[in-house]
């Protein structure tokens, strides 16, 4: 039986914030509206439960809202 060390902190945040990366890289070629929603809640929810988590600063969760903000809104105009 093998046993694996939990997850550092350090790497629960890097590999949290790379799925982060590739759903905004998504969002940010999605042209369907639904799509484009679900993409920008999911982000916003993950980046919530991270800083909840204590993972993320509150600095990096607003950097992260901001980035999503701007693709949606960019995307609308």
């Amino acid at each position: 039986m093998t046993t694996e060390a939990p997850e550092t902190p350090e790497a629960l945040k890097a590999r949290k914030l790379a799925h982060l990366d590739a759903v905004i890289e998504a969002l940010s070629a999605e042209t369907r509206d639904v799509a484009r929603a679900f993409f920008h809640g999911w982000v916003l929810s993950a980046a919530m439960e991270l800083w909840d988590r204590g993972v993320l600063t509150q600095e990096e969760r607003q950097a992260i809202e901001a980035r999503v903000k701007a693709l949606t809104q960019a995307a609308a105009s």
